[in-house]
């Protein structure tokens, strides 16, 4: 961020903030917020589920009761305000605060920031987002399994401040560039949910036995036993290795834990990084063709998560927050991967995972290998697979195309983001206020200072009309 346009002056998101105490909080932790204070209904309390990037997500609901919403003000939530991620992924991901929010308050890994009047509120989200504001979060940042930013780093994360007129043309600009973007995901997003189901059902039907009882009876085959995952698999589980991302270029590769989210592997830069440190030879993390990882750590919904890694041996590793398992056969490795991501098995994860009432809920390797798995003989194994492997060809097809399709739309906004953060996006006005003027205005103000020189608003020094004064005027989200 050396070259900054000219103009631009670098501050720290600390010096940004309103001077009113408690302009950048966190939630509360420990005892002062605990899953015996949730209610059915009063005051939100927000949750990292519900931070999306550029995006409030109504999802992952939790209340707490109006009297004790009282005693934590200190972390209230209005419309507007800046809400930011404190773990990955990715970290310092960042959202505005809908109008619609009412009485709500931030919890604990969940950080609230209300800027000076005079800095655009979605200019510090876009940044955050942006390549540029990724990378800064992610160098001050800590955590080997996920990345944690806490309230100190957040404060001395370096943000790149364009002169005030210029970030309200930078937001209305971006706004516009991400509008189509935006009904295209729109569009994308009820295939998850169509592909999901469908799915589901078919998982289910195939391990009650029913989809090949047709071939099961024509065959004479015996009735369905159900053995415990550890006597089927013949190593592991072991969990991965989460070593600091870094800049490295002949860093070792690993996963993210987006990578098997969906329950199918995905390679793409999205869903790896390059590590600081370069992994041995003989190091046990390497990963192999046909090896089974199942998310040990995530969202209720995604914990136990699995895929079947198919790429080249030692090139990648994988994570802390995956476990690997190995299994002697191809069909018995397929079967065990539809399986674990199928309804029972999933419902077993979140009925015994850990941490439910905190962010991360967990699964651990004795859970994993207790696990119950329903088996028919070898010779109707081989015609399960088969058959879900036929019904659902087409749904990996379309899961597959719209992974493609997202991926692509998230590395257009990225690329409009890294282009407004270089000065590139929108045209600059030599008759703008500096940045210098505006952070002078705000360290005097947060000190009781008088500011140095005064401050320019509306006109140039010379009175002569800026020839982007329509375009300043415009209404943007601020």
């Amino acid at each position: 961020m050396s070259d900054l346009p000219v103009g631009w002056k670098l501050a720290t998101f600390g010096e940004l903030m309103a001077p009113e105490p408690g302009s950048l909080t966190d939630g509360p932790f420990g005892s002062k917020l605990k899953t015996a204070h949730y209610v059915s209904v009063g005051p939100r309390v927000v949750r990292l589920g519900n931070i999306g990037v550029g995006e409030f997500l109504a999802k992952d609901e939790a209340y707490i009761a109006p009297d004790y919403y009282e005693t934590l003000l200190k972390h209230r939530v209005l419309p507007g305000d800046l809400l930011i991620a404190g773990l990955a992924d990715p970290v310092g991901r960042c959202c505005l605060a809908p109008g619609d929010i009412g009485d709500a308050i931030v919890k604990a890994d969940c950080f609230r920031a209300k800027p000076h009047p005079d800095v655009t509120n979605a200019y510090l989200m876009h940044y955050l987002n942006s390549p540029q504001g990724r990378e800064a979060l992610e160098n001050s940042s800590h955590g080997l399994g996920r990345l944690r930013i806490n309230l100190r780093d957040l404060r001395e994360v370096p943000v790149p401040v364009a002169p005030k007129a210029e970030q309200r043309r930078i937001v209305a600009k971006l706004e516009s560039l991400f509008a189509r973007p935006r009904r295209a995901r729109e569009e994308l997003s009820h295939i998850p949910r169509l592909i999901e189901s469908y799915t589901k059902a078919i998982l289910e039907v195939a391990f009650r036995g029913d989809l090949t009882k047709p071939f099961r009876e024509k065959n004479n085959l015996p009735a369905w036993e159900t053995k415990p995952l550890h006597s089927l698999i013949a190593e592991g589980p072991t969990n991965g290795y989460s070593p600091r991302a870094g800049d490295n270029p002949s860093g070792t590769l690993s996963l993210k834990l987006t990578a098997t989210t969906r329950g199918f592997l995905d390679l793409s830069e999205r869903a790896t990084k390059r590590l600081s440190d370069i992994i041995s030879e003989d190091s046990q993390y390497w990963l192999q063709e046909g090896d089974i990882l199942v998310q040990r750590a995530n969202s209720l919904e995604y914990v136990g998560a699995t895929a079947i890694f198919r790429g080249p041996p030692k090139t990648y590793i994988y994570p802390d927050l995956m476990m690997r398992l190995r299994v002697k056969g191809d069909v018995l490795r397929r079967y065990l991967w539809r399986f674990l991501n199928s309804p029972d098995a999933r419902s077993y994860f979140k009925n015994n995972a850990t941490g439910t009432a905190g962010n991360m809920p967990k699964i651990n390797g004795r859970t994993l290998k207790a696990l119950p798995v329903p088996m028919p003989s070898e010779l109707e194994m081989s015609e399960v697979v088969r058959r879900i492997d036929t019904k659902l060809a087409y749904v990996e097809s379309a899961t597959s195309e719209y992974t493609k399709a997202e991926s692509f739309l998230s590395r257009l906004d990225q690329a409009n983001l890294a282009k407004a953060f270089r000065g590139e996006l929108v045209p600059q006005d030599p008759n703008d206020e500096p940045a210098s003027v505006l952070l002078e205005r705000i360290r005097a103000e947060r000190t009781g200072e008088k500011p140095i020189g005064g401050a320019r608003r509306g006109r140039a020094a010379t009175g002569r009309e800026s020839p982007l004064a329509e375009t300043e005027a415009d209404p943007c989200p601020c």
